[in-house]
């Protein structure tokens, strides 16, 4: 059987939907699994779906819940990958499995790939395989070099002592670091991949340009509406990856500047009846669902730089859940609990002073008499900088600001 999985969030449960109609139309016998990363006390209506759900609670986080608190909505659903896909090969008994990302639209069959997967471990694709103009349009090759060679939009899995090997070394990266941090060094799980020919055998690069066609690659891959079927060079386009899809269809991705609906016609009408699909699998409804783990118990949004924070104190067993705030020892308490008697200031205030020059020199005496002019600046620019709720923030500097 032909077997494809994607993870979402509530958010996107219609681009599961739409990804997992296209593939089974061109596949009637196989089957789409879908791992919800999130809780499910939204809006996902209880219907028949064209997949089945798997929860996260089935597929063996090690560190829970510190993983859903110390990551994002991206990184989150990103980090569980290679635990999901262990589980498909090693619970669920599945020979091949192909990852696709919700945003992927099949439209055409993939024999050729599921004719490769019995000869290799692992298959990936480039995001491109000429290179790219040099020019300063976005992105550029320096931008690919930061984001990985390979597209983790997509992966082919076979079940062998190697590929079980690549991912118990991809789940240990990315317990703790599947960080969206260029800078550092970091995309995601993606960026790991780059390792993957180097460390593992069986390892096969996809150099078809049918296969992850997207805004990334367009300057090699002229899409056209021919014969019935959408097609590069003759050939059927396999699948289409609509990263950075702005639902108005006012550019082609929020992520790119090279090209525009006039250097591509035909995407056009491929871009159109994707949007329809999305809309007639309840995106109005559904694309607006809360993602759980952006919040506290209380409703309080979670701030990046208390993940980061937490990250950063190695995720402490003391704290007990991060998201509970009644904990009196909890890690919601310690956040806006004064970091000294002599000079309080919170906790949280305290490590952004540590992380930010600007402030160090502007206050210098931080602890001294610069308390109370970093405090008064923290009361007003915490909200708007790091986006710390105000009903919370304004009362915890008020409390300390005279002490």
């Amino acid at each position: 059987m032909d077997n494809l999985c994607t993870i979402v969030s509530k958010n996107y449960v219609a681009f599961a939907r739409t990804l997992a109609q296209s593939f089974l139309e061109q596949h009637p016998t196989g089957k789409v699994y879908v791992l919800l990363a999130d809780e499910d006390d939204g809006p996902i209506p209880h219907r028949e779906e064209p997949f089945e759900w798997v929860r996260l609670p089935e597929i063996g986080l090690p560190i829970w819940p510190d993983m859903r608190f110390q990551y994002d909505i991206t990184e989150f659903n990103t980090a569980v990958k290679p635990f999901f896909l262990e589980y498909l090969l090693l619970k669920r008994g599945l020979e091949s499995i192909v990852y696709a990302d919700p945003d992927i639209l099949i439209t055409h069959r993939m024999d050729d790939l599921f004719r490769l997967l019995p000869l290799h471990a692992i298959v990936l694709t480039p995001h491109i395989l000429t290179p790219l103009p040099s020019d300063r349009h976005k992105p550029g090759e320096a931008e690919l070099l930061q984001a990985g060679v390979y597209n983790l939009g997509f992966i082919a899995l076979h079940g062998t002592d190697e590929t079980f090997k690549m991912l118990r070394w991809w789940k240990d990266r990315l317990t703790r670091e599947c960080l969206m941090e260029p800078a550092q060094g970091y995309h995601v799980d993606q960026k790991w991949m780059d390792f993957a020919p180097a460390l593992f055998e069986g390892v096969h690069i996809l150099k078809d340009p049918a296969y992850n066609a997207a805004y990334w690659n367009l300057h090699e891959r002229p899409i056209l509406w021919r014969n019935g079927m959408y097609e590069i060079y003759g050939k059927p386009l396999i699948f289409y990856h609509f990263s950075g899809l702005t639902p108005d269809l006012s550019r082609i991705s929020k992520h790119q500047s090279r090209h525009q609906w006039t250097d591509a016609p035909h995407l056009h009408g491929l871009f159109n009846a994707y949007v329809s699909r999305l809309i007639a699998n309840g995106y109005p409804t559904t694309a607006g669902s809360r993602y759980t783990y952006n919040y506290f118990d209380n409703g309080v949004v979670i701030p990046t730089v208390a993940r980061k924070l937490y990250r950063k104190l190695g995720a402490p067993s003391t704290f007990g859940n991060p998201f509970h705030t009644l904990t009196p020892n909890g890690f919601y308490r310690w956040l806006f609990a004064p970091a000294s008697v002599a000079a309080p200031m919170p906790n949280l205030l305290k490590e952004i002073y540590e992380t930010r020059v600007d402030l160090q020199r502007l206050f210098p005496a931080a602890h001294g008499a610069d308390r109370q002019g970093l405090m008064t600046w923290a009361r007003q620019f915490v909200p708007i900088e790091y986006g710390m709720d105000p009903i919370v923030w304004h009362p915890v500097i008020d409390s300390m600001i005279y002490a």
